[in-house]
């Protein structure tokens, strides 16, 4: 009897060991268990959970393309690969964007130069609320600015003083205005000072970006180059479609300022009809459904 006993003592400690072993072997279910963790989170990090280092597929340093959206942290992305994704994906970018690339060329600007290639894009946000170029007590107002002056040749077809970029600060060295940097300066000039503070309009999402500077009123060929793009199917693309999708101001048939001082008399300026197409004037002082935008340069 106590042999069997012993037997039987022998017999449970076998199968004690023999259990444990099983229990830390690499072929065990909590090994399997442990494995298949580690192989879904570096599915996720590989996969699902990857996230881009920019808002757009292009990085900010990336040229870029006419039909481009430009973001707040200089990624673009074509206006294309952004109607096609469905709107969780829109709604974060939608939040972000800063502009629309309508041009690339060496065609809009003054003087010799024929060779620099600019990039030029609008912002998303518009002054609807009816600005004047200046107003009636403005230096400039009583003035015929002769170097800001961009005629058209032909229909949509400018020469002169084609860039934007430094209108204002023209309008400063012309002989007896003084008044354009002034304390009164944005009260003189509101049209050009909604591109100057640009960043402080409600929408814009530049603020605090590295495009916080650079806004400017567009010339009136520049204007002018938004309606073309706008109606070119082959190289250019629908801006307020885009527009549209985006959230974001749309030009319309409405009347738009340029920063062009109108060659026929000295208190009007060119505005674009983007009804007509047409290059119109109305005086220096009027606001009446007279809208703005802004542009700028971009790589």
């Amino acid at each position: 009897m106590k042999h069997f006993k012993g037997v039987l003592s022998i017999l449970l400690l076998i199968t004690i060991f023999s259990f444990i072993a099983c229990s830390d072997s690499p072929g065990s279910d909590l090994d399997n268990s442990s494995n298949s963790d580690n192989s879904s989170e570096a599915g996720n990090n590989d996969g699902n959970n990857t996230t881009s280092a920019y808002i757009g597929t292009k990085a900010p340093t990336e040229a870029k393309a006419v039909g481009d959206i430009v973001f707040k942290d200089g990624s673009a992305m074509p206006y294309t690969d952004f109607i096609a994704l469905d709107e969780t994906a829109k709604n974060p970018k939608r939040f972000s964007a800063i502009a629309l690339i309508f041009y690339k060329g060496a065609g809009l600007n003054s003087g010799n130069d024929v060779t620099t290639s600019r990039t030029l894009g609008v912002g998303i946000k518009h002054n609807k609320n009816g600005l004047a170029w200046c107003t009636e007590s403005a230096d400039a107002y009583n003035i015929n600015i002769t170097s800001i002056q961009c005629p058209e040749s032909t229909k949509l077809d400018f020469t002169g003083d084609k860039n934007g970029s430094n209108n204002l600060a023209q309008i400063e060295e012309f002989e007896g205005v003084d008044d354009t940097d002034s304390t009164n300066a944005a009260t003189n000039y509101p049209a050009f000072y909604f591109g100057k503070n640009y960043k402080d309009v409600y929408g814009s999402n530049v603020k605090g970006t590295d495009f916080e500077t650079g806004w400017y009123l567009p010339s009136i060929a520049e204007l002018a180059q938004i309606f073309a793009c706008r109606t070119d199917s082959v190289n250019g693309f629908d801006i307020d479609a885009v527009s549209l999708a985006l959230g974001s101001d749309r030009f319309g048939t409405s009347k738009y300022w340029s920063s062009t001082q109108d060659n026929s008399g000295k208190k009007w300026a060119c505005i674009f009809n983007f009804n007509y197409s047409d290059v119109e004037v109305a005086g220096k002082a009027s606001t009446t459904n007279l809208y703005a935008c802004c542009i700028r340069d971009f790589n």
